[in-house]
């Protein structure tokens, strides 16, 4: 094999994580280091994560430090992982791999761990597992009246601080600490995940963009995406890389996991995990990452100190979704440049509102003075109809009182500006829209009667967009972190799509015209399209025509 790219210059760097059971079997004899080394050479890796904690298992000091000298020697840097799973301490009652942080056990198993990873390296990365949905008595007793999510994350703020951060810094004053996220933003503060409080306390935070095969796990690309953006928008000049593996994927959407990173933001890209099997070119989605490196380099080379711009979406931290869980992601599989912010982004120009948006008391007066301004403004259903008892907003969107009844329709059949048009496969609409001043631009028909889908209310400069969308909606109880079912919105025609884009991006003085499955990045100068679709697919920006490859991405001035 060999090396292609020293992996220690330019804008972008891979990096390894290796399990812990995996420390054990590859990097305990030389033939098993001089094995890692060429497959980390020839796979671009200039960094290496040793996990130091996984199922209850240590690797050992004598290991880790033999394989960690040896990396060192060799041009690497090398730091180490935490990932805190059944095999240690006390089993959460609820998750397969979580754990019963309110148990003794649980906090001082860990401590001793981290205390032991901390004398042998300068920087640990905690993996995804620093969460709960344990309900056994220890914590039925702990949590007293408090909710379960409250609880939760007022007990992972307190583990992170006293026995994971402290006692690292005990032992090592220098070490860094990092905390990792998982890709299930929608559901962090369910589980203790406390993105208020842990970018205050870690070094540095970083963020899983793992996609999985939508078919499969219904997860779509633009999450990988969303996630980082979000926790960026928390995090500030903490924001960290992006974590992605293999798990549900080919070698189409491995490669897309490192392309969402880069164009959210993440410089640095942890390929979980190292065996060589996995790392091999022989390994289908390895070759296709491999071969798409130069590519991957150049498009951070272009993004070099740009920021993505564009809609704003505004999410405050701890919020549900309720049926609108993950929207974001399927804004952004409809071709919409979206921003997800944590506070209400008062100085964008259009800004796209969700039942998460409702969840801020201070909502109502924040959006009127938006408006009032000139902004322009899109609710969902369910935003509209949490916010209905404010009469202002009925007046702002053009709707009677109630604005919106349930429904329950499938069709594939759209009247788009008073002209039919037909979507690839049907829509569930679950909602009525009852608009009286607003007009109606695009319809659901149906033998039933028809359903509004997007409406306009223009006041002043600015006007208010009503979009008929929803997603699904968690049970109650439920301990599911990934999207829970198929969702038909990427359906939606292209000119149904059009016309949303075109609303929301009027204040931008720019036009787009591409169908759904697209991913749509608006930068400073640039815009980024990356298509998600098995075919090449035509766009339009601003009248100039350009055609994408299937499952590729184009970079374009704007």
């Amino acid at each position: 094999m060999q090396e292609i790219y020293n992996g220690h210059s330019g804008k972008l760097r891979f990096s390894a994580f290796v399990p812990a059971h995996n420390v054990n079997a590859y990097f305990s004899d030389e033939a098993g280091l001089n094995e890692a080394l060429q497959l980390f050479r020839a796979n671009n890796i200039s960094k290496v994560y040793f996990d130091c904690l996984r199922g209850g298992h240590f690797p050992g000091e004598e290991v880790l430090i033999k394989a960690r000298d040896f990396l060192q020697e060799n041009g690497l840097k090398v730091s180490a992982g935490l990932t805190p799973t059944q095999g240690t301490g006390k089993a959460d009652t609820h998750a397969k791999w979580w754990l019963c942080y309110t148990n003794d056990g649980t906090q001082n198993e860990l401590k001793e761990i981290v205390q032991k990873t901390a004398r042998i390296f300068d920087e640990i990365i905690v993996d995804d597992f620093l969460c709960t949905h344990c309900h056994c008595e220890e914590c039925r007793s702990a949590k007293g009246n408090r909710s379960w999510s409250e609880y939760y994350r007022e007990l992972l703020a307190y583990i992170a601080k006293e026995f994971i951060i402290n006692p690292a810094k005990s032992e090592n004053p220098e070490i860094k600490m990092i905390i990792k996220y998982p890709q299930w933003y929608d559901r962090f503060h369910v589980f203790g995940y406390d993105v208020e409080n842990h970018p205050k306390n870690f070094d540095e935070v970083w963020v899983g963009t793992e996609i999985r095969d939508p078919l499969v796990e219904y997860v779509h690309q633009y999450q990988a995406f969303a996630n980082y953006r979000w926790l960026a928008s928390i995090s500030g000049e903490k924001i960290g890389g992006g974590w992605f593996d293999f798990i549900n994927c080919y070698p189409e959407i491995y490669v897309e996991q490192a392309v969402q990173s880069i164009l959210a933001g993440a410089r640095e890209l942890i390929r979980f995990h190292y065996e060589p099997s996995l790392y091999s070119l022989e390994n289908p989605n390895t070759k296709a990452l491999i071969e798409a490196i130069p590519e991957l380099i150049k498009l951070a080379e272009i993004l070099d100190g740009h920021k993505p711009e564009g809609i704003a979406f505004y999410k405050p931290v701890n919020t549900d979704g309720e049926d609108e869980t993950y929207i974001l992601d399927y804004l952004g599989m409809l071709g919409l440049p979206i921003i997800p912010y944590h506070q209400f982004p008062k100085d964008a120009k259009s800004i796209f509102l969700s039942l998460h948006s409702a969840n801020d008391p201070y909502i109502a007066d924040k959006v009127i003075s938006f408006i009032e301004k000139g902004g322009t403004v899109a609710f969902t259903p369910g935003f509209l109809e949490k916010i209905a008892k404010d009469e202002r907003f009925l007046r702002l969107a053009g709707y009677a009182n109630p604005p919106v009844t349930s429904a329950d329709i499938w069709t594939y059949r759209f009247s788009v500006n008073g002209s039919p048009d037909e979507a690839e496969s049907h829509i569930h609409f679950r909602r009525n829209l009852h608009p009286i001043s607003a007009e109606v631009l695009t319809t659901a028909v149906h033998p039933s009667g028809n359903v509004p889908v997007l409406t306009r209310k223009n006041y002043g400069k600015g006007k208010v967009i009503v979009f008929n969308a929803k997603t699904f909606r968690y049970p109650e109880g439920s301990g599911r972190v990934t999207v829970g079912e198929p969702v038909s919105l990427p359906n939606l025609p292209q000119k149904l799509v059009d016309m949303l884009r075109s609303e929301l991006l009027s204040p931008y003085l720019i036009d787009i015209s591409v169908r759904s499955r697209v991913g749509v990045y608006y930068f400073s100068d640039l815009i980024v399209l990356t298509n998600f679709n098995d075919q090449s697919i035509q766009a339009n920006i601003n009248s100039h025509n350009l055609q994408i490859p299937r499952r590729a991405f184009s970079v374009r001035q704007k």
